[in-house]
């Protein structure tokens, strides 16, 4: 049986065609990554929660002995929130809340709680930023709270929030004034503003 010709080859619309130059392929430059930090306390308060705050959690480096430490990071946004309020009498009630801030008067503070009265379930909420709360947009540096964390007592916070390294195209880092500080040690601060330090991290080397 004679062979069939490949007539791909010789047909006259690929004849003399070249491949298509190679270049580079466009990438985000910035440094960019999500994590889930963990967080724990002992004291049933309202505490808010800034990105500077946020940063400082998320990584810093001691750059001022027993003074400063500065964060890795240029901006924050975050994912999500999820709280466990942990009940150790029977018929007490646990209750955790988060409350959202809006943006600038566009939006309202929006607020979500659970509460529980057993010892086998801890109150719980799982909740990701509301549509245009700030919490929910790319966060540089700064004292305006994001969102606000009520508890009765213990309690576990879960943070997931993504994070953009400084490449120095944003401007100061965010820095956060500690008592105890070994210069060039990385230290992940407490979730709330280090001055009242209720929400210590999880497994991280930490300082005050």
């Amino acid at each position: 049986m004679p062979r069939k010709q490949n007539t791909r080859r010789n047909h006259p619309m690929t004849r003399g065609m070249q491949a298509a130059p190679l270049r580079p392929r466009q990438i985000q430059s910035n440094v960019r990554f999500s994590h889930i930090y963990r967080f724990a306390s002992a004291t049933g308060a309202t505490t808010a929660i800034t990105a500077t705050s946020l940063m400082c959690a998320a990584g810093t480096m001691c750059t001022v002995v027993n003074s400063t430490v500065t964060s890795f990071f240029g901006s924050v946004r975050v994912k999500r929130v999820e709280m466990f309020g942990l009940n150790s009498t029977l018929g007490i009630a646990a209750t955790v809340s988060i409350e959202w801030s809006g943006t600038n008067g566009n939006t309202a503070d929006i607020e979500f709680s659970d509460t529980s009265l057993s010892t086998a379930a801890p109150a719980h909420l799982n909740c990701r930023p509301p549509r245009l709360s700030l919490a929910s947009f790319w966060n540089q540096a700064g004292t305006q709270t994001l969102f606000s964390i009520t508890t009765n007592s213990d309690i576990i916070v879960d943070v997931e929030v993504e994070l953009t390294l400084n490449d120095d195209t944003i401007g100061a880092l965010p820095t956060s004034t500690v008592t105890t500080g070994v210069l060039g040690t990385v230290y992940y601060l407490s979730l709330d503003p280090n001055a009242t330090h209720r929400f210590t991290p999880v497994s991280l080397t930490t300082t005050t």
